[in-house]
């Protein structure tokens, strides 16, 4: 597989069952959401406004997808949201880019295990992601998010592990 199956892979609707701790606090959370995954055309105005954001030429961009979730819980407050997923791939190795979302953007890697590794960089904090398929309808999630301001001094603030199994195939 290559990270454009990879990515292909993503559209869809999936049940996703999130089990996190935050360690400062000592505590968990497990929650369920609906997540429905969509292509995007590269004539959609959020995917246009995020390139010119960051200056990045359209024709270089690869799958780029819409991610909306909802959670499932029995109260009326059911938390919600949607984020664009951006991969830009580096012309001389496919298989690293850069990812734009709504956070900023990140870089990517696919490895030689299938693997999509995502890391995101703020000013005071840094989020990794990795994502895998145990087969194309059952994929895993984990994400760290490390607090501090240098590499050095980052420590563990949270880590979250999804479970995602799909539901329904991409729409045509």
């Amino acid at each position: 597989m290559d990270i454009h199956q990879f990515l292909e892979l993503f559209v869809g609707r999936w049940r996703s069952q999130r089990s996190d701790h935050q360690f400062s606090e000592g505590n968990g959370n497990d929650s369920r959401s609906v997540i429905e995954i969509t292509s995007l055309s590269l004539d959609d105005p959020e995917l246009i406004a995020t390139c010119q954001n960051h200056d990045i030429d359209l024709n270089a961009v690869m799958l780029p997808i819409k991610i909306s979730w909802e959670e499932e819980s029995l109260s009326s407050n059911k938390p919600k949201g949607n984020a664009l997923l951006v991969p830009v791939p580096d012309p001389e190795m496919p298989s690293k880019g850069v990812i734009l979302t709504k956070l900023g953007k990140g870089v990517y890697e696919f490895g030689a295990d299938e693997a999509l590794t995502i890391q995101t960089v703020t000013a005071h904090a840094a989020i990794e992601e990795r994502i895998w398929y145990g087969n194309p309808n059952l994929r895993f999630r984990v994400a760290t998010l490390l607090q501090g301001d240098r590499d050095s001094d980052r420590i563990v603030k949270s880590s979250t592990f999804y479970s995602e199994i799909r539901s329904a195939a991409p729409k045509v």
